[in-house]
């Protein structure tokens, strides 16, 4: 008989990992975290939410980065999903955060509700980072990329179940 412990299966929370799609480019007198999306960054959104709407995930909470950019691509996935979810602004998803600190974010949430899957939108490296802090594995994600993730909040442990470029959506 196989026996998992409660604890595992309460704490698991399933992850969509997004970077923000293409930006303007950075431009003297404009601050990076203002600089917003152009037309082929809300393009490569379309496809991710197009992904999303495909594999039938249900997103029951989102959290973005406060660059306008990130917030924008939340928007968008949002807007192509045809969701009225509220889109929550976290420092832990600005890039220079520490992945650290995401994960306890994540505990705070599970402590609340232990079956969500949740929308995380952000940068390089940070995402990146994150992801090798909770699964150990290398990995880049390219503007208007997408990852899932489970990730045990009990153990701040993850494993990587996908991991998609805008070249692969493409083909979706």
């Amino acid at each position: 008989m196989l026996i998992i412990p409660l604890a595992n299966i309460l704490s698991m929370l399933e992850l969509i990992i997004v970077r923000h799609g293409d930006a303007e480019p950075k431009i003297e007198g404009v601050e990076d975290k203002d600089r917003k999306l152009v037309k082929k960054g809300i393009k490569q959104m379309r496809r991710v939410a197009k992904f999303i709407d495909s594999m039938n995930y249900k997103i029951d909470k989102v959290f973005s980065s406060p660059y306008t950019r990130a917030y924008q691509s939340a928007e968008v996935v949002l807007e192509e999903l045809d969701e009225d979810l509220k889109i929550e602004t976290i420092k832990e998803l600005e890039p220079d955060q520490e992945p650290s600190a995401l994960v306890n974010k994540l505990k705070e949430l599970d402590s609340q509700n232990s079956t969500l899957t949740v929308m995380l939108v952000g940068h390089e490296p940070h995402l990146s980072s994150f992801i090798k802090y909770v699964t150990g594995g290398e990995v880049e994600m390219k503007k208007g990329g997408v990852a899932v993730l489970e990730l045990n909040t009990a153990e701040g442990k993850g494993k990587l179940t996908l991991l998609l470029t805008q070249k692969l959506l493409k083909r979706i």
